[in-house]
């Protein structure tokens, strides 16, 4: 039995010294580990970051010591950096790296995390110093349910003492910089600078070096730095009653966690204003009744996981390799010299291929052991819960990173708490879920009947399952979602031995996913019959498949572009151009190609799916890339495969010798060719979900020519702010320094009078009263429609808790509960649906905004609202398959 308060103190004990209390476990036994192994030993994340803490630490003081006694106007870093116990710091701050290298965050974005940190810290620590008594009456204080007057207090407290801190992001990542070059300095052997390429461009990072991934393969307990600061909490979480007032229970933590995650004053007073009036209710309704679901760890699953692991099993492409590939030895110099320029690319981009192998699988392993560590500790309490917030959009997210919205092996790893009886129709729904979850056939796209006949047809299977998981492994492992089809198969056989009764009580989520949901919204806003017919939104006998719809509007175009006729019109238009003609022909073999591979739903999924969120060409091309090309390369460079399929021989020119190559393209044509036929399919299919993006895009850019952002307020009362300011950029370097520095000294040379290595991160400063037009454009319809989805999550939630329903499992357009409930939650996601299109016009609400800022110039150039088509929203309540 764990009493309340004893849980409720555990709690705090844990909030309140999740820095200091870490940091001291790790100083404890740091001597004794750097005295027997080396730094340069350590082979686990928990060591690394046992060992790492004092050398930092040092290093924090050692710069502190050196910076002080220097003439001249002091670093930013100087006075937060001599205020804060340095092991904090380093902590903090290993934490922080740790967890943005894991991510692939920007440099920039590492020093900003580390700067924050410090913040918090410096303010605790400075109104603890500058008044005991207000400290100690302050603490006092927040064990009361108003965090709102706390938040305030705080603030008239700091200014009051005279030490309020409002670091602009330049003094985030100045004070951070300054941390991270430490860090950069003393664990060289762990972390090294370098650059990733993506939608952002070119972007300067902090990144694992060789030995690092090596450590991090094989890490034995979950790593410190990989857990959360932010953990899933023993207690419910703080109620939400105004901005910052919810989630953890003290206030050193609650702080940092915001009910609406935005860095924009302008819309945090809108915000705030919302939450004071009102308004915004039902979004506090919602939010609250999400993180007040009590959870438990699944126990069946959890011991069946560990055993995975333990056999180095792989059942999914989301579970972590065990064992990472071996890079191959290099070639000597004189073997090098003899290899052809193609050979070299080759060699070349295997290694690379297998370096991204070994960096994904370290990290995945140390993500998996702190998961699992973290789910050991949350089996020795009864319940836990899920703080939340939202984006700045609305869209609802749990704060720890430990939560069931990931990967399939950590949401199986989680069940509700409470249970709730079967009732006549539990069974069935348990049975959906379990066809859903298995996918065996693609089940999931048939009818309700097909996938309850499955269930039946396979009940043995499924009982054998739950009897015994590991001699069985050969089955449920080949399951869509593996863990949660074993999950499944674990409550059917509970459910089956009490006699199928209606009586006895369940405890996980049946997930009942929304059919392409951008669609869906964009069906609805326009009352497009035709899109909303192809994603469900009204009744039909068999579930539609829009992916499948696009699939099939997309082969003839591309069956056209792999004929041999449309390459002699192509040849004849290039009129003797020879770059057009070589341009003609390799489309022409890419579709050939993309057709001999049986083109089809698959290919043209996820394409889908983001298109409505805003996808172009490019990103969609990107994602055939991620999503299909570049793993067919691993395969091909690990051996496993001969050859890659959509591999074409290109021809490459380097534009400063105009010397021309040819190597293997890696799938890129095929890629992009993909892209341009499943971009036009798209529209279409979608003619009016299209001229919707349009509208919004046509509005955001109008609004923008006048350096107005958009604004709006969503169905649950959420205020919404776009505002993408042009930013001036500072440079602001950092000093690399020779990894034979052990600490740095601030100067530009060494002994030698070798000019140091610089790091260099752009950060922006205040932002210009110019809107960045482009970004305004391209964001407005994923944003708008990330709003509205949010909105119909938040208003189910509400309409479910008024009848009864306490335990949510939420994913954005995924909604689940207790199979007992899910008979009446599954017309209550349609009944909220439906409720708020027939009360809300995102149309209207957006141009009735543009109207009353723009100039009488401007508002001349707003488009005319898309008209409406014929779908009755009525219909959608009838709909079996919208939301299944």
């Amino acid at each position: 039995m764990h009493d309340h308060d004893t849980l409720v103190a555990a709690q705090r004990l844990m909030e309140a010294n999740d820095l200091q209390e870490g940091a001291n476990l790790f100083k404890a036994a740091q001597d004794k580990k750097a005295e027997k192994e080396g730094f340069d030993k350590r082979d686990e994340v928990a060591k690394l970051i046992r060992g790492a803490l004092p050398l930092v630490s040092q290093g924090i003081a050692a710069w502190v010591e050196e910076t002080k006694n220097k003439k001249g106007r002091p670093p930013a870093a100087l006075a937060p950096l001599s205020t804060v116990d340095p092991d904090v710091v380093a902590l903090g701050a290993l934490s922080k790296t740790f967890a943005t290298v894991a991510k692939g965050k920007a440099l920039s974005a590492t020093c900003c995390a580390i700067g924050r940190t410090v913040q918090v810290e410096v303010e605790a620590r400075m109104i603890e110093a500058e008044d005991a008594k207000a400290a100690k009456r302050f603490l006092a204080m927040v064990e009361t349910a108003g965090e709102r007057k706390a938040a305030k207090r705080h603030e008239e407290l700091a200014e009051q003492l005279g030490i309020g801190l409002e670091w602009s992001q330049r003094t985030q990542v100045l004070v951070g910089s300054t941390v991270l070059n430490v860090i950069l300095t003393v664990l060289g052997e762990i972390f090294e600078r370098g650059t990733v390429t993506d939608h952002r461009g070119t972007v300067p990072v902090v990144k694992f070096t060789e030995r690092g991934i090596q450590q991090l393969s094989h890490m034995t307990e979950a790593a410190a730095w990989m857990q959360p600061i932010l953990r899933p909490m023993i207690v419910q979480p703080r109620v939400w009653t105004h901005f910052d007032t919810g989630a953890y229970l003290e206030y050193r933590l609650s702080k940092t966690v915001p009910l609406v995650r935005t860095f924009n004053r302008e819309h945090q007073m809108m915000v705030r204003t919302a939450l004071k009036d009102g308004s915004a209710q039902e979004l506090l309704d919602g939010v609250n009744a999400i993180q007040g679901t009590a959870f438990a760890i699944d126990r069946r699953v959890y011991d069946v996981m560990a055993w995975v692991r333990g056999e180095n099993l792989r059942p999914s492409k989301s579970f972590p390799v065990s064992d990472p590939v071996e890079m191959p030895a290099k070639v000597s110099k004189e073997e090098w010299a003899i290899l052809s320029m193609e050979a070299r690319t080759a060699m070349s981009r295997k290694r690379k291929s297998i370096r991204n192998i070994q960096e994904a699988s370290g990290i995945n392993c140390g993500l998996f052991a702190t998961d699992l560590q973290e789910a050991e500790r949350l089996l020795a309490v009864p319940e836990f819960y899920l703080p939340h917030s939202l984006d700045f959009r609305g869209r609802v997210y749990a704060v720890p990173y430990f939560n069931p919205q990931r990967s399939d092996h950590v949401k199986a790893l989680f069940r509700f708490a409470g249970t709730v009886p079967m009732g006549p129709e539990g069974g069935q729904w348990l049975a959906v879920h379990l066809a859903n979850c298995g996918d065996f056939d693609k089940v999931s796209k048939e009818d309700f009947q097909t996938r309850l006949d499955w269930v039946y047809a396979n009940e043995a299977a499924i009982l054998e399952v739950a009897q015994d998981p590991k001699g069985t492994y050969a089955y449920w492992s080949t399951a869509d979602s593996p863990f949660c089809f074993l999950q499944a198969c674990f409550e059917w056989a509970e459910w089956a031995a009490s006699g199928y009764s209606g009586d006895w009580e369940g405890c996980i989520g049946i997930a009942l996913d929304g059919s392409c949901s951008g669609l869906q919204h964009y069906s609805a806003m326009t009352r497009s019959a035709e899109e909303g017919y192809h994603v469900n939104l009204l009744p039909r006998e068999k579930p539609g498949d829009i992916y499948r719809t696009v699939a099939d509007a997309a082969r003839p175009t591309l069956e056209y572009q792999a004929s041999d006729q449309w390459l002699a019109v192509q040849i004849d238009r290039a009129e003797g151009d020879k770059a057009k003609e070589d341009a003609a022909v390799l489309k022409n073999r890419a579709a050939r190609i993309i057709l001999d591979q049986g083109f089809g739903r698959s290919d043209v999924k996820r394409n889908v799916m983001t298109y409505f969120y805003g996808s172009g060409k490019f990103g969609m091309r990107d994602q055939h890339m991620v999503d299909t090309m570049r793993p067919l390369a691993d395969e091909v460079a690990l051996g496993e495969r001969k050859e890659h399929p959509y591999a074409m021989l290109t021809t490459r020119k380097n534009k400063e010798t105009g010397e021309e190559t040819q190597a293997l393209d890696g799938g890129f044509t095929c890629a992009a060719s993909l892209a341009a036929h499943v971009y036009a399919a798209v529209v279409s299919v979608a003619p009016k979900a299209d001229e919707a993006a349009n509208w919004f895009q046509s509005v955001a850019a109008t609004l923008a020519h006048e350096s107005l952002p958009v604004v709006w307020r969503t169905p649950t009362g959420l205020p919404v702010m776009q505002k993408y300011s042009e930013y001036t950029s500072k440079r602001v370097n950092l000093w690399l320094y020779s990894r034979a520095v052990d600490v740095p000294t601030g100067a530009k040379l060494d002994s030698s009078g070798n000019v140091l290595s610089r790091i260099e991160c752009l950060i922006r400063e205040a932002p210009t009263k110019r809107i960045d037009k482009k970004k305004a454009r391209s964001a407005i319809s994923p944003n708008i429609v990330h709003s509205l989805d949010a909105a119909h999550l938040i208003r189910t939630v509400v309409f479910a808790y008024r009848e009864g329903i306490r335990s949510f499992q939420l994913i954005h357009d995924s909604f689940a509960t207790h199979a007992g409930n899910t008979g009446r939650f599954f017309q209550i996601i349609r009944e909220a649906f439906v409720n708020l299109y027939e009360t809300y016009d995102p149309f209207v609400e957006l141009d009735r905004y543009a109207r009353s800022v723009l100039s009488e110039e401007g508002q001349e150039k707003l488009p005319p609202i898309p008209s409406k088509g014929t779908l009755d929203l009525k219909q959608v309540l009838e709909s079996a398959y919208a939301f299944a």
